[in-house]
């Protein structure tokens, strides 16, 4: 029972020649005994003093053992109490023992319970002892479980957000509130200086603003320190710490005494750094450095995360900019080239016909002028799937149930000089099921479709459409010829933007069959071909029923 420092005991007795010889026995054992001779001046004595240990006797006046040992329970936790009790008055002793005594001694009449009472207290405080570690244990564990509570919600909060301002703010709410520090910063690399920190958040009382977007330039405190190093440090008193630097307390009037800072680590690079300052209880500890290390990997991650996902709304605003700039040159160039053009045909078809007499003798110039006619058509049918293309890319239309057998005869009258010049037939079905887009758009389809079909669809082309009504809400509509076929591999390459395949159902220029891609699409459709080599093709587009 020796300890460094001798154990306080006081003793509860009326009977002063036992309390003399008791109060002996303890000193030998090396305590430090006081003597109340009655429940009133003991518990007065308690009160005032600081006991390791407290020895009661149940027969005492004004108050007995039991009834000090209760006035003491509602008072507070009890210390390390013994009851002394006489022989035949264990029931006494275990009344004690539930209000919160830690043993009993029963007065024997050979007195061995004097021997006895000194190896009690030695056990009575090593109780007390072992039920201090385990509260800390357990009140360890409870913190450890809190701890881990909170990386959870950190962890589920930083992923559920991609806006960085967000991400930042939580994480510096989470790492004060569990460290229990007046302040927080994240740091990270300025995009616009090399080698430059920006402070993009901050979590200190009145100060978070004038904090965020102050620069660090390099090798400017202990933050760059980190980022340079891709080295935690605990900085205990900041101010005397080679490594720091006063200039951002002189600009915000904070006086930083503590600091922990982590760096920011993404994929083996350091993207920035964590800054946490002054500490409120204490210094910063190992298990500190552990759960803001934690807190740093996974803030690390959601900031990187925002980050690429705020480059990517910029780089797509971007693009999308660039896009509508691309879309209103196109519009204007092909505006620009087609009234120019309109003359230069109409002038070659004017020649031809009122030179007609004069171009028989000159092979030449007949055919000069008809290739010139010719080129020119085929420049303003270009000129035409620009401009179509452009307006698809640019406007949104209203869907309109459409009179399918108008659209089609309308693409049929379009086509009839080809279709007589290749002596195609078209079969049209009495009547088509209801569906809905937009009128203009869907007569280019059909145009584009029965243009290839006429050029490449047998010999003499012969061309079937029609129309199937499925189960999942949408209309196929198709053409079928008879044609030589489209291997595989040239499927694929079809609605592909400027393919130029002579086998392949496209124009020279390549793009009709990629606005047909884009117009179907956009209205909420797709398009497809069904073909084998030798066995003709069925090209199809789908439109929402209603």
């Amino acid at each position: 029972m020796s300890e460094s420092k001798p154990i306080r005991v006081l003793y509860m007795e009326d009977d002063d020649g036992l309390a003399r010889l008791l109060q002996k026995k303890l000193q030998q054992a090396g305590c430090e005994v006081d003597i109340a001779p009655d429940g009133e001046q003991g518990l007065a004595m308690y009160n005032a003093g600081s006991y390791d240990v407290v020895a009661v006797d149940q027969n005492m006046p004004i108050h007995s053992g039991l009834e000090v040992i209760r006035i003491m329970a509602t008072e507070g936790a009890l210390p390390p109490m013994i009851m002394v009790t006489g022989t035949g008055d264990e029931e006494t002793a275990v009344e004690a023992m539930k209000l919160g005594a830690g043993d009993y001694i029963v007065k024997d009449v050979d007195g061995g319970y004097l021997e006895l009472l000194p190896t009690v207290v030695g056990q009575v405080l090593q109780q007390r002892r072992l039920a201090e570690e385990k509260r800390r244990a357990v009140e360890a564990l409870e913190q450890r479980n809190r701890d881990l509570t909170l990386l959870n919600n950190l962890g589920q909060s930083l992923t559920a957000t991609l806006d960085m301002q967000q991400v930042i703010d939580r994480l510096l709410h989470a790492v004060t509130e569990i460290i229990g520090a007046e302040g927080g910063s994240v740091w990270l690399w300025d995009e616009e200086r090399e080698g430059w920190l920006i402070c993009r958040g901050a979590l200190h009382h009145g100060l978070s603003q004038s904090l965020i977007n102050l620069r660090l330039c390099p090798g400017e405190g202990i933050a760059s320190w980190v980022a340079k190093t891709g080295k935690s440090t605990t900085v205990p008193y900041a101010p005397t710490d080679r490594r720091f630097s006063p200039n951002i307390d002189a600009r915000t009037g904070y006086h930083t005494t503590s600091l922990l800072a982590m760096p920011l680590r993404v994929r083996d690079a350091v993207i920035g750094v964590l800054e946490v300052v002054n500490k409120k209880v204490g210094d910063f500890t190992e298990a500190d450095c552990s759960l803001i290390e934690t807190l740093a990997a996974s803030g690390a991650i959601a900031i990187d995360n925002a980050h690429l996902v705020e480059t990517l709304r910029q780089q797509t605003a971007e693009l999308q900019a660039r896009n509508e700039d691309l879309n209103a040159f196109a519009h204007t160039v092909a505006h620009d080239l087609k009234t120019p053009l309109g003359v230069i045909v109409g002038y070659a078809d004017v020649l031809m016909e009122e030179w007609a007499e004069v171009l028989k003798e000159s092979e030449d110039a007949r055919y000069y002028l008809q290739s010139i006619a010719r080129n020119g058509r085929k420049m303003a049918n270009i000129i035409g799937e620009l401009l179509l293309l452009a307006e698809i890319r640019r406007i949104e239309v209203q869907h309109e149930r459409l009179d399918m057998a108008n659209v089609v005869s309308e693409a049929v009258q379009r086509l009839a000089f080809l279709s007589e010049e290749k002596g195609a037939e078209i079969v049209v079905p009495d009547t088509w099921p209801a569906a809905v887009g937009y009128s203009p758009w869907i007569e280019e389809v059909w145009v584009n479709y029965l243009s290839n079909g006429i050029k490449y669809g047998g010999q003499p082309p012969r061309l079937e459409l029609g129309a199937t009504v499925q189960d999942d809400g949408f209309v196929r509509f198709w053409v079928r010829d008879q044609g030589p076929g489209i291997s595989p591999e040239d499927q694929t390459r079809l609605f592909t933007p400027f393919t130029q395949l002579e086998q392949v159902r496209a124009t020279g220029h390549g793009l009709g069959l990629s606005i047909v891609r884009r117009i179907v699409e956009k209205l909420g459709g797709e398009v497809g071909v069904e073909s084998e080599v030798g066995e003709g093709s069925k090209f199809s587009f789908t439109l929402p029923a209603r």
